[in-house]
């Protein structure tokens, strides 16, 4: 069952940096597209196309790395985090974060965790500006309900509120690089 749990988990945080990854996908017109299918993933084939209007980048018509264009309600992104930034909940997120998102994010967050080479979309990179710009709640609401055409699985089921949360506050102490 830990096994299990592991799989599941590195799935997760392949979908959490999946969104907007360094891997190169085809969109359904057949072009290359960086960012294709992040509306209306159909399956992590890397043949996905959006199934509503996106802009060049494939994002959707939202502002481009919003979390609206990650597929997060604006409600959802509204939510604040409960837990409070501290020693002990930065350093409880990052055990969490070690045990099921490391292999697929990287120990360091740049989405080449072990796992990382046979995804597509690659995992995201939590060093990425449009990454770190997102509000809390919209990573939890990826880490938690995961997200569709990615490798990034729902978390709700294995992970506590409080343990998302706390991988939320660790995630931060990403700092977001330029270029990325």
């Amino acid at each position: 069952m830990k096994r299990y749990a592991m799989v599941v988990g590195l799935l997760a945080l392949l979908f959490l940096t999946g969104g907007c990854s360094a891997g190169e996908a085809v969109d359904a017109a057949g072009g290359s597209n960086e960012h294709a299918g992040m509306a209306g993933m159909a399956g992590m084939s890397g043949q996905m196309g959006a199934t509503e209007p996106t802009t060049a980048a494939g994002h959707a018509a939202a502002d481009a790395h919003s979390a609206a264009a990650h597929g997060i309600p604006d409600e959802a992104a509204a939510v604040p985090n409960p837990v409070a930034v501290s020693d002990a909940s930065v350093a409880a997120g990052q055990a969490t974060y070690t045990q099921y998102c490391a292999a697929c994010h990287g120990a360091q967050g740049e989405g080449d965790g072990a796992a990382a080479a046979s995804l597509n979309p690659k995992p995201a990179d939590f060093h990425a500006a449009h990454v770190q710009e997102l509000p809390d709640g919209a990573l939890f609401y990826t880490i938690t309900h995961g997200r569709e055409g990615t490798a990034m699985v729902a978390w709700e089921s294995i992970l506590s509120e409080q343990q998302r949360w706390e991988v939320v506050n660790f995630l931060r102490t990403f700092e977001a690089a330029e270029g990325h």
